[in-house]
């Protein structure tokens, strides 16, 4: 009788669940795996929206909740919180006995996971490994993560390639894309009328603001917030337009960033906390542009066929698909970058026919069919034959 592999994944945010998610629902309805979940983070804080509950809803089985969000803004807040994951996962870990621990990215999650398993001898899965950020402490995290892990499903194949330079066995790493793209490819339209109902406003011309910290510069982050919020609002008042904007993620500068938006929220400034899946997947399908810094901008935007404004340094040096335009905190820069990603025909028309690096929406069939095939109780996923 083939045996059931115990696998838990680790979640710590509501942008990088969303990754995950295609994954470990594939993975959970599987008769080859049982699953479970590790809520932490900004999922149990009320102020991001208690996405715990989602996780739930989702029907996923819950392993543990360790709550390690500090929420102090300030930089001693991610360093307090690894300790605690690390203390709470050991815990988890030496209770639940699983045979793979499963995490995404770059932050305090994928670095306290990868420590618990190597120090355990538990078998890390790390999606997203190999990606350069440029200016951010996730950065070296990721990659520090990425040595740690056992495992690797990167999301575009010069990542793979990355991580072979960093003295990672090609065994270990496969080219899944990102699983996020999944989450576009399955998710239905609805009556986009719904859409406006949950944002309280009709939308007709409309741009998706996303945007976050920078590590590096969190102490700008109010200023650098305010000047972007200002061109939105020159752009819109310009064009009859209104602006979606989204809470940003619990990394210090944060409370600046939601202060500004808070200082110009208004009927074409909308400000919206946690949007459920299908109201923000259809939110993107019919927006004119996305400004901001999200990572979404460089992973799922193609896939929507969206013009980006990407507004300071955040993202810089990751592979994009060539419908980003990287721009300075420089008002009429800003301006007419949205301008061209709304109304510039031909730019748009140039976008729609851009091949997407990061996969086209099947990731979760691929790492499924990569982790059914090895034999976990193998100890050469274990063993690191090199380090460089």
């Amino acid at each position: 009788m083939k045996k059931i592999r115990k696998i838990i994944a680790v979640t710590g945010i509501r942008s990088e669940y969303d990754i995950l998610y295609p994954v470990i629902k594939r993975l959970n309805d599987s008769e080859n795996f049982e699953l479970k979940v590790v809520i932490s983070g900004a999922h149990l804080s009320n102020w991001h929206g208690n996405t715990a509950q989602l996780i739930i809803d989702d029907g996923f089985e819950i392993a543990d909740k360790i709550d390690s969000l500090f929420v102090t803004n300030g930089v001693t807040q991610r360093s307090k919180a690894v300790s605690q994951l690390i203390s709470g996962l050991t815990q988890t870990i030496d209770r639940e006995q699983p045979d793979l621990l499963i995490v995404v990215g770059d932050r305090e999650e994928s670095i306290a996971t990868t420590i618990v398993g190597n120090y355990m001898d538990v078998l890390v899965a790390h999606i997203g490994g190999g990606d350069p950020v440029w200016g951010n402490a996730d950065d070296p995290i990721r990659m520090a993560a990425s040595k740690l892990a056992h495992i690797h499903f990167t999301t575009a194949k010069p990542y793979s390639k990355n991580l072979i330079s960093m003295g990672e066995d090609d065994w270990r790493i496969c080219f899944t894309g990102t699983p996020g793209l999944d989450n576009i490819r399955n998710e239905p339209k609805i009556d986009f009328k719904d859409v406006c109902h949950f944002v309280k406003s009709e939308l007709t011309d409309y741009i998706v603001v996303l945007k976050h910290p920078l590590s590096s510069e969190h102490n700008s982050a109010y200023e650098q917030m305010k000047i972007t919020l200002e061109s939105v609002k020159t752009l819109c008042e310009k064009n009859n337009m209104k602006a979606v904007c989204i809470t940003p993620n619990s990394d210090p500068g944060s409370f600046e960033i939601l202060k500004a938006y808070e200082e110009f929220e208004s009927d074409r400034i909308l400000l919206q906390n946690t949007l459920p899946r299908n109201i923000f997947i259809n939110l993107l399908r019919n927006a004119k542009a996305l400004v901001g810094n999200s990572s979404m901008g460089i992973l799922e935007a193609p896939m929507y066929k969206l013009p980006v404004v990407n507004v300071g340094r955040r993202q810089q040096g990751r592979l994009n698909a060539g419908n980003v335009k990287f721009v300075d905190y420089n008002h009429q820069e800003i301006v007419d970058a949205i301008e061209k990603a709304c109304f510039d025909n031909n730019y748009r028309n140039d976008i729609i026919n851009l091949a997407n690096p990061y996969g086209d929406g099947t990731s979760a069939k691929i790492v499924e069919d990569f982790l059914a095939k090895i034999d976990m109780l193998d100890s050469k996923w274990l063993i690191k034959s090199k380090l460089v």
